[in-house]
């Protein structure tokens, strides 16, 4: 088990619920929950978002990235605003970040147009900037 899915297990396990109800509280099909657990991939992040905010916990924390389970409140910047600034800060270019990342440029336009990279990349791209999940995408203030 990956720590995902560790992490989900340890919430559904106190909410004393099983798959096939999380799946009908999210929204989404038990063959999906199923699958985050048999599988080894991560949800779609707006998904993601709906485990979050129903395990009343971080992104960060469902992940298995940190152990500090709730985040304090919301930045309102979209993901690629969040971005820029963490480049800026750290005085790099959009080109060498991409490419430390092993991540395109088509990745960073469709980012660019609103659209929020695949769970996989916000990990990395948390880990890099040694930031969290929920600040990158405008959940939480705290980095």
């Amino acid at each position: 088990m990956n720590q995902f899915q560790e992490r989900l297990q340890e919430l559904l396990d106190e909410r004393k619920l099983n798959r096939l109800q999380l799946s009908k509280i999210i929204g989404i099909s038990s063959t999906t929950i199923n699958g985050y657990f048999n599988n080894d991939y991560y949800p779609q992040i707006d998904i993601a978002i709906k485990m979050a905010q129903f395990f009343e916990c971080s992104l960060d924390y469902l992940f298995g990235l940190s152990d500090e389970r709730i985040f304090t409140n919301k930045n309102k910047r979209p993901f690629i605003e969040n971005l820029h600034n963490l480049i800026k800060i750290n005085k790099l270019s959009i080109a060498n970040t991409l490419s430390d990342l092993k991540m395109s440029e088509y990745n960073y336009y469709r980012w660019k147009k609103g659209m929020f990279p695949k769970t996989s990349n916000l990990i990395e791209i948390a880990k890099y900037f040694d930031v969290s999940i929920d600040y990158l995408i405008g959940r939480s203030e705290v980095k």
